[in-house]
């Protein structure tokens, strides 16, 4: 084959190829229950491609760990009723969660008890309650 006609195959081939779709899935959480704890805010990260609430908890041994959950797109929770400045660090707050599966300290966001009594939602909704409050602050 001619070099011109080798160049001009290899640079048309990406334009043929279907499409790659560039998105994890939420396997990782565990869809079959809602736990719920009470923490305080120290980050709302509302970002492009998911939003991410980071919050210190009060584990059962006393000590205070940091607990990272991942909400849905920025566009997705505002549609829902979320607003960037929801959290502010130091708001004591109720999240709703699905836990992640391999037990590290986080989870899929469902929903929050904001500082001022409202509840935001996900799109999946507020979960079923199942699970209770696991700790407190």
């Amino acid at each position: 084959m001619h070099p011109q006609a080798l160049r001009l195959v290899i640079l048309t081939i990406p334009f043929f190829a279907p499409p790659a779709v560039a998105h994890h899935s939420f396997a990782k959480f565990d869809q079959s229950k809602v736990n719920h704890v009470r923490a305080t805010v120290r980050d709302f990260e509302w970002t492009n491609p998911h939003t991410w609430l980071h919050a210190e908890l009060v584990e059962t041994s006393g000590a205070v760990m940091t607990w990272s959950f991942e909400g849905g797109s920025p566009e997705q929770l505002a549609s829902l009723g979320w607003k960037p400045g929801d959290f502010h660090a130091g708001d004591k707050i109720e999240i709703g969660f699905r836990p992640m599966k391999d037990g590290t300290r986080g989870g899929q966001l469902m929903s929050a008890k904001l500082a001022n009594g409202q509840n935001v939602c996900s799109n999946r909704g507020c979960g079923d309650g199942n699970g209770g409050i696991l700790v407190g602050f």
